[in-house]
């Protein structure tokens, strides 16, 4: 998909994108955002009502996202506060930001984080990483045109490791090398090849995702 399309996609679904962030972002910043847009189709399935905002009260009046790494707490970039009408828990979609592995106390970016509201309350107030152990999924994006390398699948799941390998997927718009698939196919991680807007391989994702959040909702 050109990064025309990759625009059109993203506006179409969710609204328009900030004149800066559309000037500026590459086409792998708006693979990013397209898959926000997919973390909120399936926020949406289970049962969630989308806030885009900036403050956390106010809608966008247009998007901008982060292009590079940044804190849950710092700059003025636009993130998806979902709430649900059967339970008080919320969450937050934020792209780039870190999220601290309980294990290492490293901080890891995370292109697309699935976050509890409360968890990211904490991180604005206090100026701390969120807790990988808050993070309902993540998403490592590779906007490669042709199969990620094995080096890169070996980095992804020591990322998983870290970050929680259920609720880590790796998606990229290319197809799949064998060895890259097989290697993933080993751990309980996902990877998703040829993952665009309205491809087969979206709609998997989604679904997961989809679980994954009314997993969340349901837990104690």
């Amino acid at each position: 998909m050109t990064r025309a399309g990759l625009v059109a996609a993203i506006e179409l679904a969710i609204g328009t994108l900030q004149q800066v962030y559309r000037n500026s972002a590459d086409e792998s910043d708006l693979y990013e955002a397209s898959l926000l847009v997919l973390c909120l189709d399936a926020a949406q399935a289970a049962g969630g009502t989308v806030l885009l905002t900036q403050d956390g009260r106010n809608p966008a009046a247009a998007l901008r996202f982060r292009r590079s790494p940044g804190n849950v707490w710092s700059g003025d970039f636009t993130y998806a506060l979902v709430s649900f009408p059967d339970t008080q828990k919320k969450l937050e979609v934020h792209l780039g930001v870190f999220v601290v592995a309980g294990r290492s106390k490293v901080a890891h970016e995370c292109d697309v984080a699935i976050l509890d509201h409360q968890e990211a309350e904490r991180s604005r107030q206090a100026a701390v990483h969120p807790r990988n152990s808050k993070l309902v999924a993540a998403i490592e994006a590779k906007h490669y045109s042709s199969s990620p390398s094995l080096g890169v699948g070996r980095a992804f799941l020591g990322l998983a490791q870290e970050l929680g390998e259920k609720n880590s997927s790796l998606v990229y718009p290319s197809p799949s090398s064998a060895t890259l698939a097989g290697l993933i196919a080993k751990r309980p991680s996902e990877a998703y090849s040829e993952l665009l807007p309205g491809t087969p391989a979206a709609e998997r994702l989604r679904s997961r995702l989809d679980q994954a959040i009314r997993n969340w909702k349901d837990r104690i």
